[in-house]
């Protein structure tokens, strides 16, 4: 037997079952467009900084990326319809937050795996 995989087939066949049992009850293309979105750069770098600062407007978010308000609004834009931020507007100004608080510990879960790694 090599190291990257078995000389049989199938020898857990009731853990084979239920894992295919429960998989098959998730929505698994909204899960995976969900982390896509999740693992932009930006918007990393716009859910990272909404974990730092409960709220942020645009403008500010905009320079925290360096880029303009234009692309930074598009990149909240798909953060909000699947869900991860929420807006509020006031006056002229557009604020951002987290809608979903256990992004906090998606963000600091991936950060503590980055720790002691080395490129």
């Amino acid at each position: 037997m090599s190291e990257t995989r078995c000389d049989i087939d199938l020898i857990h066949t009731e853990d084979v079952r239920e894992c295919k049992e429960k998989f098959s009850k998730i929505n698994s293309e909204l899960l995976l467009t969900q982390l896509k979105l999740i693992a932009d750069e930006r918007r990393f770098k716009i859910l990272y900084s909404l974990t730092v600062k409960e709220e942020l407007c645009v403008c500010d978010i905009a320079n925290i990326l360096e880029a303009s308000i234009a692309n930074t609004s598009h990149h909240l834009q798909q953060l909000k319809k699947i869900g991860a931020v929420d807006s509020r507007k006031e006056g002229k100004m557009l604020y951002y937050r987290l809608k979903d608080k256990q992004l906090i510990n998606i963000i600091q879960y991936g950060l503590t795996l980055n720790e002691g790694v080395t490129q």
